[in-house]
């Protein structure tokens, strides 16, 4: 602000007046005159304050200043010093001296863009991952006339900084005659060995040991005994890996910008003048309509509605995702312990080139395959969804034949052409794949066991109709290598009728030559009636295609992930002349899932010869030094520890899922790794005297790990105290004390009589004074009996003084 004190004429003195001022718009300035103004750029107080040297009716302002307001580009022969505004062409001036405000009006393309982008679905977190081992375990026991089984599935885990090394596999045991004559059958298969380590910062997982190669939507998958390493998006959720659509606008002033998804609003946020685009958009994929609305100073609204398609299976530009796997094929898995065959490469890459295309390409090698591919994925246009081409071609060096009379082809070619759609109401897809007689990958590494087919399409849709529920349609051709072509549609309605209660109706239909004890058709009808917390109701009637009909009635009631009784109850009759007509069919069984194991059973069968059977599934996890037993856990796990603290109530994500043991641990066997969640404890149950330093944390934990969540907990007195100096007398009244040991940051002040009041204190904990002297003196509350609780009275305690730094 600029203050003008107004001076008497006193005779010499008016010479040296200067000339008056020239008149500018509602102002007048002195020629040669600096002010000191606020700038105003296209009606953004730019909150600076510059010097601004007014000769007449022009405006000098220094580059620099121009330079930050983003106008540097526009300075005439790039100057240094004061720049005359009036030269800057488009750049208009007008001086507000009620204000004291210089206001800039540039075009809105000169100022800088902005961006409000969301690149992130979820927070960063890196995800943790304590020392420990974890046993999953599901027994399942049948038994009908005269034979027993018993199956014990199992997998073992350890975990730590180095990763989770894994092994699975199932022993079974089967029971022939009475327990004391009969047979007795035991063995074990082995089925995954495997090492993984996952790394966020590169966004990577490696694997040894038995591992499953990754695919693209042309190419097959295959066991390995070997290593692989890919790129692994999982590990990193907050990371959005396709192309999100931009919006781009101009504000001329400052402006509120909403932007509404499928007319819900998305972000509301508030663009300074300038260009701006947004890409703040939620997780979707398929094809919507967002409206970008404009609210400026002055009130008045614009709506702008734009198409767009998002095609998650599209890589963003510069994003490269990858896979190398080299091994040993494994053959006979489930058979077999330990069989591998031929040495194997596989590995694919994929590359987003273009916001509306990426590349992929494809090679595996063994030593009687060579193969080879080239694909890519493209959006057509902004809504019209996304075509997938791949042509790939095999060589077999040695010309392996599938017997003694047939030899197949050395060289094969493959051919991919697919199309997907999605939108909220509708959704299509479709693939057609065509491959000539020679053409092999490593999964068909031995042609005379399985061969892949010449040729096969499939194609989907589906419809919402409101209120008619939802229509789906599928098409399916394969004609296989050996054998006759297999052609059949199906047509799936789900009718939404009241109170939640729906009609399903399905019917598919084998199209071409049929079976001469079959007309084709197949399909079922069922009405499902929801009870809430009860449970279910269902009836529905079957077809097969040779004319058989069944017709069945179920309840059954679900177990909460908390735990709870279900129970599922279930008759059928089949009619017809086959060999299941006439027959009736049960099938009953109990679950109860507690907080140690799951446990189900049950009969079903034919009701004149049901088989009975049993199952129990859990855990047995070691960490902290303890052992847990909880439900399977498939994922991730995480223990909340409470410091030795019992009866704490934990939330997982804002579901209360128990209360910490005697051991004041409490197990959580369904993390989602990776994701940062939410871990809490109540304290309201908590004494008087323990406190939490922490109620809440927000956890991400690694793939197969578990990990340590630890709420530190803090035994504190709540205490009445007199503090002297070393002479008896009390201290000061107001002088504040601060508990050296502490967190807190507010000081307590001592009272009459030199008393204290503190909240928090922990037993021999050190209490700091500053005395109105400028003194400083300490007393140690050590006199507190370790078995003391709730609010206690001491002193007097000394206070004595300590040098002053």
């Amino acid at each position: 602000m600029l203050a003008l004190t107004a001076v008497r004429d006193h005779g010499a003195r008016a010479a040296a007046l200067p000339p008056p001022p020239h008149s500018f718009g509602a102002a007048t300035v002195d020629t040669g005159m600096t002010l000191y103004l606020d700038l105003v750029l296209n009606g953004l107080d730019t909150g600076r304050v510059e010097p601004v040297l007014a000769k007449g009716e022009r405006f000098f302002l220094a580059a620099p200043a121009l330079r930050a307001l983003g106008l540097g580009a526009h300075l005439p022969n790039n100057e240094e010093g004061p720049v005359a505004l009036a030269t800057i062409a488009g750049l208009r001036t007008r001086y507000d001296s009620t204000a004291q405000k210089l206001l800039l009006s540039v075009p809105t393309h000169w100022l800088p863009a902005q961006h409000f982008a969301r690149d992130r679905l979820v927070e960063e977190k890196k995800a943790r991952s304590s020392f420990g081992a974890i046993l999953n375990y599901d027994a399942y026991a049948t038994q009908a006339t005269g034979l027993a089984n018993l199956s014990l599935w199992n997998e073992q885990r350890i975990f730590g900084a180095f990763g989770t090394l894994s092994n699975t596999g199932v022993a079974q045991f089967g029971f022939e005659g009475t327990v004391g004559n009969g047979k007795n059958r035991a063995s074990y298969r082995r089925y995954d060995t495997t090492w993984r380590y996952s790394d966020q910062n590169r966004v990577l997982t490696a694997e040894a040991g038995d591992i499953v190669t990754h695919a693209l939507a042309w190419s097959s998958t295959i066991r390995l005994g070997g290593i692989q390493i890919s790129r692994d998006f999982s590990v990193r959720p907050d990371i959005v890996t396709y192309p999100l659509p931009q919006f781009s606008g101009q504000a001329s002033v400052p402006t509120s910008v909403d932007l509404l998804v499928n007319g819900v609003q998305s972000m509301h946020s508030t663009v300074q003048p300038g260009p701006y685009s947004l890409t703040d958009l939620p997780y979707i994929n398929g094809a919507g309509e967002a409206t970008v609305v404009t609210t400026d100073a002055l009130g008045r609204r614009v709506e702008t509605s734009v198409p767009f398609y998002v095609a998650s299976t599209l890589l963003h530009p510069g994003y490269s995702d990858y896979t190398l796997a080299l091994g040993a094929q494994r053959e006979r898995y489930g058979l077999a312990d330990f069989d591998y065959g031929a040495p194997s490469v596989n590995a694919s890459y994929r590359r987003g080139l273009l916001p509306v295309l990426t590349l992929e390409t494809h090679a595996e090698a063994a030593p009687h395959l060579l193969l080879g591919g080239l694909g890519l994925l493209a959006q057509i246009g902004q809504r019209f969804g996304v075509v997938n081409i791949a042509a790939s071609a095999s060589r077999r060096p040695g010309n392996r034949t599938t017997n003694a009379r047939t030899t197949l082809p050395t060289d094969g070619q493959q051919f991919v052409a697919g199309y997907q759609y999605t939108h909220r109401n509708f959704t299509v897809a479709a693939q057609k794949t065509w491959r000539t007689r020679g053409y092999a990958d490593l999964s068909t590494y031995d042609p005379g066991f399985t061969r892949l087919p010449l040729s096969s399409l499939q194609a989907s849709a589906s419809l919402m109709l409101k209120p008619f529920g939802s229509l789906s349609l599928g098409y399916f051709d394969i004609t296989p290598s050996v054998g006759r072509r297999t052609r059949f549609a199906t047509i799936t309605d789900t009718l939404p009728l009241w109170h939640g209660i729906s009609l399903s109706l399905s019917g598919n239909r084998q199209l071409g030559t049929l079976d001469a004890r079959s007309d084709g058709w197949a399909g079922y009808a069922q009405i499902v009636i929801p009870f809430g917390a009860y449970g279910t109701a269902t009836a529905g009637w079957s077809r097969r295609a040779d004319g058989e009909s069944t017709e069945q009635v179920t309840a059954t009631r679900s177990v909460a992930a908390r735990g709870d009784f279900g129970w599922t109850a279930n008759y059928q009759h089949a009619n017809g002349t086959g060999q299941a007509g006439g027959a009736d069919y049960v099938e009953g069984s109990a679950t109860w899932r507690g907080p140690f194991a799951q446990f189900q059973g049950g009969l079903y069968g034919d009701v004149r010869d049901t088989t009975r059977w049993a199952e129990a599934q859990g855990s047995i996890a070691l960490l902290d030094g303890a052992a847990f037993f909880g439900n399977r856990v498939p994922d991730a796990f995480a223990v909340v520890s409470t410091d030795h603290v019992a009866g704490v109530p934990v939330r997982y994500e804002n579901q209360l899922v128990g209360k910490t043991n005697a051991g004041g641990h409490l197990l959580v066997p369904y993390a989602t790794s990776y994701y940062p969640a939410k871990y809490e404890i109540d304290t309201l149950s908590l004494p008087a005297d323990l406190q939490a330093r922490m109620v809440e944390q927000r956890v991400a934990v690694q793939y197969g790990s578990g990990y340590l969540v630890r709420f530190p907990m803090k035994h504190v007195l709540t205490v009445l105290i007199r503090l002297t100096d070393p002479s008896g007398k009390p201290l000061p009244v107001g002088t504040s004390v601060r508990a050296a040991d502490t967190e807190a940051e507010a000081d307590a002040y001592v009272g009459w009589d030199g008393m204290l009041y503190l909240n928090g204190i922990s037993r021999g904990e050190k209490l700091e004074a500053s005395l109105p002297s400028g003194d400083r003196c300490i007393a140690t509350a050590d006199a507190v009996p370790a078995a003391s609780a709730g609010q206690v009275r001491l002193g007097p305690l000394v206070c004595r003084s300590v040098p002053t730094p």
